[in-house]
């Protein structure tokens, strides 16, 4: 990798951490920050569209090599989390869990936006 590039894939690597550790003390502590709900949303949709963009460019943590594997998880992620209602009603833990993996969903649904364009693009360009 050049040198050029490892600061990028570290902001995305950051960024990416950065945005787990906040969707799960914004899971944990929802009731209290419901009043920063929308604030809490816009930053991991930013955090998202970064790590997406990097990525697409081939200078983020996910690469080309990682990506089936990023959207075939992200689509796992996305459908746990459709399954809200089901993670709210296990005993003590269930809304957090369901808050939690709605917030990731919140960080890593534009990525894998991003991302899949991306590869549709790489997919459906004609090869000169």
């Amino acid at each position: 990798m050049p040198k050029k590039a490892v600061g990028w894939v570290k902001l995305s690597g950051y960024l990416f951490l950065l945005g787990i550790i906040i969707s799960i003390i914004a899971g944990i502590f929802k009731t209290s920050l419901v009043t920063y709900e929308a604030t809490i949303h816009s930053l991991l949709v930013v955090f998202g569209v970064i790590i997406g963009l990097l990525g697409a460019a081939g200078i983020g943590t996910i690469d080309r090599t990682d990506l089936q594997i990023f959207l075939l998880a992200v689509v796992a992620l996305i459908a746990a989390g459709g399954s809200g209602a089901i993670l709210g009603d296990i005993p003590t833990i269930g809304p957090y869990l369901s808050s939690i993996v709605s917030y990731i969903a919140v960080l890593v649904l534009p990525a894998a936006v991003i991302m899949a364009l991306e590869a549709i693009w790489r997919a459906g360009s004609t090869k000169f």
